[in-house]
């Protein structure tokens, strides 16, 4: 029950700054497309996760499960901190230099 409860409030915590920075980096025409292909793909990793995991538990074990899993994840961390661009950073830039500009 504890280990849902954590797993319950961790996504609470994570899964609306997933949904907004989807939406903050998709074009207001293509918006609920792009978020319909995340959450396609999202909802295809849990059953291919699944099935990948319990194939590999089977065959080497639990900890190799774990591991699989592990080593997947950083992976799709790696992929985002690679592909994702900060869009906020520009506009903090353009906020500063709008500041710090005499004014007439």
């Amino acid at each position: 029950m504890i280990g849902a409860l954590v797993q319950v409030i961790g996504t609470a915590m994570v899964y609306p700054t997933l949904l907004a920075a989807i939406s903050d980096v998709a074009h207001p025409e293509w918006r609920a497309t792009a978020m319909g292909a995340y959450r396609f793909w999202r909802e295809l990793g849990y059953a291919l996760g699944a099935l990948i995991s319990g194939i590999v538990a089977d065959l080497l074990g639990m900890r190799a499960a774990i591991q699989v899993v592990a080593v997947l994840t950083l992976l799709s961390g790696l992929h985002v901190a690679i592909r994702m661009r900060e869009t906020q950073a520009a506009t903090s830039r353009q906020r500063v230099a709008a500041v710090s500009q005499p004014v007439d």
